[in-house]
């Protein structure tokens, strides 16, 4: 069974308008059209037959202005007219108003969106994001939550009426800003900001620049929030914490000595460019799963941080004192991104990044 979510629009109530020649058309007319040419009469049905089956759960996301409303309610009866058992809706704040559709609509678009990708997903079951229906910005914005979770999404080419499928790009989405940043992102969120404290927050962070690029524009009131696509990204990351605390601790490494674990670059050199990176060093190295910590170029930042993880088991962390940063390597036994990100938050607790 799959779980098709597609985004629904009036396309039954404007297809009816012109196929009656009315200005208002009644239920009648619309659950009429619908029954005898339901490929004309709706987007939504002309997708959904080409790619559904009757035991596939059906999640019709709409606004709820009444014409989407009631073009939903007359979807989901004529579905289960027709055999399809699992017919829900899933009404969303979005209005034709500009200004709604930005602070709040997007937003909500993209809560729904995850939630039910979330759950689906925790059950095992396949997800399929039907995008052909809807306004143009649900259709994007859904294509953009079906490439950051790995879902496809489909579409019917009104040209060709033929259904198009973006398959998921085998590429991971980097979340690493949220794990390096947790307390910058934890601050923004919890109360309206400035644009001018959070520019003086983000002064002496390198990655300012990437960090700014999921936060919206300053609102009227100078008022910078998360954007719509950097809080998809941040609930993507929420769950990937979640995913590590539940596998396993990775073996441990076959190096049994701690000082073996540590580059003998770092081990034997005479002057350290940061205070206290050496006990760093053997504090991370007493991990069991550490097999091996390297020594890299150096930063211009005063802050100590997880940099990033990679899913061959590697991390990236800057070690800083006031003056300046040093980058180690810390490669482990890990194996996947929620194993390597269980061993990011310990060697977190252990040095005490916040």
């Amino acid at each position: 069974m799959t779980n098709i979510l597609t985004t629904t629009g009036i396309s039954l109530y404007l297809n009816t308008k012109r196929e009656y020649q009315t200005s208002q058309p009644t239920d009648d007319q619309m659950r009429q059209h619908l029954r005898m040419n339901p490929k004309r009469a709706s987007s939504e049905a002309n997708s959904l037959l080409q790619m559904a089956q009757q035991n596939d759960y059906l999640i019709l996301l709409h606004t709820k202005t009444p014409e989407s409303t009631k073009c939903a309610n007359l979807l989901r009866d004529y579905f289960h007219n027709e055999g399809y058992k699992h017919v829900r809706l899933v009404p969303l704040e979005f209005q034709n108003d500009p200004k709604h559709i930005e602070t709040t609509g997007l937003r909500n678009l993209i809560d729904s969106l995850i939630d039910e990708i979330d759950d689906a997903q925790r059950k095992h079951q396949e997800v399929v994001i039907n995008a052909t229906a809807g306004f143009k910005a649900q259709v994007v914005y859904s294509t953009m939550i079906g490439m950051i979770y790995h879902v496809p999404v489909k579409y019917i080419y009104e040209d060709f009426q033929s259904l198009v499928t973006f398959n998921p790009i085998a590429v991971d989405w980097d979340t690493s800003l949220f794990l390096t940043y947790d307390t910058f992102f934890k601050w923004v969120d919890a109360e309206a900001r400035t644009q001018q404290e959070v520019e003086k927050y983000l002064k002496e962070y390198v990655d300012g620049e990437q960090i700014k690029a999921l936060l919206t524009p300053p609102n009227k009131d100078g008022e910078v929030f998360l954007s719509d696509m950097g809080d998809a990204l941040r609930r993507k990351f929420q769950r990937e914490m979640e995913e590590a605390e539940l596998v396993v601790w990775p073996p441990a490494a076959e190096i049994k000595k701690t000082e073996d674990k540590i580059a003998s670059s770092i081990r034997d050199r005479k002057h350290h460019p940061v205070k206290g990176d050496l006990q760093m060093c053997y504090k991370i190295a007493a991990i069991d799963c550490v097999q091996e910590i390297t020594g890299g170029f150096s930063e211009n930042t005063t802050r100590t941080a997880l940099k990033r993880i990679y899913p061959d088991g590697s991390i990236l962390l800057l070690w800083a004192d006031d003056e300046k940063a040093a980058r180690f390597t810390i490669y482990t036994t890990s194996k996947g991104k929620p194993q390597t990100l269980k061993v990011a938050q310990k060697i977190k607790e252990i040095l005490e990044i916040s």
